[in-house]
């Protein structure tokens, strides 16, 4: 059962079950994900709830919110880490976009790596397959 802006499920009698990728989820991970706090999401108890709640609340949101650390930072792009419950760590390239928007902007985008990675170019290179060792891209779009 999914529905990603209403109860999945609602009977006659007014029962609602809200479900997202087949996990039941609380009414407010569905209807209301922006009234979340990053301490709600690290708090979840039930791995497969928290994950959806991640998911609902945004992994930046939650990276920006939580105060997670800077492991690493090159030319590629910064490297975030941050702790997720009784689950692994969450961990993040936060990367720019090389070609700028039509208004002359630059837009910043946020990858989930592997917790294993420890460069911010590990982690872009991870992204494309690669390693860090071969990834040596001649020109970036």
């Amino acid at each position: 059962m999914h529905c990603e802006d209403g109860p999945a499920v609602a009977w006659p009698n007014g029962t609602r079950y809200w479900f997202v990728r087949g996990v039941q989820v609380p009414q407010r991970v569905v209807e209301s994900p922006e009234k979340l706090t990053a301490a709600e999401v690290y708090s979840e108890a039930n791995l497969e709830v928290r994950r959806v709640m991640l998911d609902r609340f945004g992994a930046d949101r939650y990276i920006r919110d939580i105060g997670a650390n800077q492991i690493h930072s090159d030319e590629c792009g910064t490297l975030w880490w941050a702790p997720v419950g009784n689950d692994e760590p969450l961990v993040m390239v936060e990367v720019l976009n090389s070609t700028p928007e039509p208004d002359g902007s630059i837009k910043t985008y946020w990858l989930r790596v592997p917790p294993n990675i420890r460069t911010a170019r590990g982690a872009v290179a991870w992204t494309f397959g690669e390693d860090s060792r071969s990834y040596k891209p001649m020109v970036q779009t």
